[in-house]
């Protein structure tokens, strides 16, 4: 969908851009817990933006490993206890207010703009863009960036591009439209480099490897071979020197494999179990993450399941059968 076809998108996106231009403290750009190249990207997109018409923006977080390479040394504020008086905050790609992380979101009179693409979000804030049909915020951050009329350079459409690259699966995944190729298209004539990104996103560390090795060796597939599950513990991660954030990219090699709709990897730890999945088709991982507590989108989504392992499978498979029998494939 084009932003000439959406009266109401549009409008949204000139109401921020005035919003925005218009304040005269400090723009505190944040994003969710833990966060993706979306969520990074587009906290480093929208900040430079701001940052070349002067005003003062403050990007918050702390990229994990695999995303180093987008910040500028310095760049990142890694929290902020309190934010400065007159501060206004923009939350980005949090489906949830509690799971924008880095300030204290129980800060009292702190306007808050909010643009993101997770249709469970409750459109918190004192204005929200929330756009589902969006395959990333990253295309809606570059949208407002143009309602705010800066051009883009490569180092604005740099961390955008990640955004695009990582929240469309390297473009495999069914949201990979229309729209998502000629925003891309548009952020590599900016002078992104799609080489330079997948290059940085594809580094895979020795240790890694080993990780791959150790999950790989607990698929297990169930309901008739539709559904792949892999599993990581502490243990695993302690054997092979890895951390937990190296494990994410995982279940994405998993939702490769022939004959499944539906990929899964477990994340124990010990008290709760953290649900990725990745799925295919008409399957709708969103529904099935929802069911459990959790969210995100069709081909993505997931949640974080109370008790142990075995209890979290039981869970998961449950709805994962609804859902496969909604959709004819069972």
């Amino acid at each position: 969908m084009n932003n000439a076809s959406d009266p109401q998108y549009a409008d949204k996106l000139a109401q921020i851009a005035l919003r925005l231009k218009s304040h005269a403290g400090s723009i505190i750009v944040a994003a969710h817990e833990d966060p993706d190249g979306d969520a990074l990207g587009s906290v480093l997109g929208l900040t430079r933006a701001l940052q070349s018409l002067g005003l003062d923006a403050v990007p918050v977080g702390v990229p994990p490993k695999y995303l180093e390479y987008l910040p500028q040394v310095g760049e990142l504020t890694s929290s902020l206890e309190v934010l400065p008086e007159g501060a206004l905050l923009v939350a980005l790609d949090s489906a949830e207010v509690t799971r924008v992380i880095g300030v204290p979101m129980d800060q009292t009179g702190i306007p808050i703009i909010n643009i993101d693409h997770h249709g469970s979000n409750p459109r918190f804030g004192e204005i929200a863009l929330v756009s589902p049909d969006k395959a990333a915020t990253a295309i809606m951050v570059k949208d407002l960036i143009a309602a705010l009329g800066v051009k883009l350079t490569a180092e604005i459409a740099a961390p955008l591009l990640t955004g695009v690259i990582t929240d469309t699966g390297f473009f495999r995944n069914s949201n990979a439209n229309g729209e998502v190729l000629r925003s891309a298209a548009d952020l590599v004539e900016a002078g992104a480099s799609m080489v330079a990104i997948n290059e940085a996103l594809g580094i895979t560390t020795r240790n890694s490897f080993k990780l791959q090795s150790e999950v790989y060796a607990t698929i297990a597939y169930d309901l008739g071979g539709k559904v792949i599950s892999a599993f990581v513990n502490d243990a695993i991660l302690e054997r092979v020197g890895c951390t937990w954030e190296e494990v994410e990219s995982l279940v994405s090699h998993l939702r490769s494999a022939e004959g499944t709709l539906l990929a899964v990897l477990y994340k124990d730890y010990g008290d709760k179990v953290k649900v990725s999945m990745r799925s295919k088709a008409s399957v709708s991982a969103q529904n099935i993450a929802v069911a459990l507590g959790g969210g995100g989108h069709v081909p993505a989504a997931g949640a974080t399941v109370q008790g142990n392992l075995e209890e979290a499978k039981r869970l998961l498979l449950q709805q994962a059968q609804l859902e496969l029998t909604r959709v004819g494939a069972l």
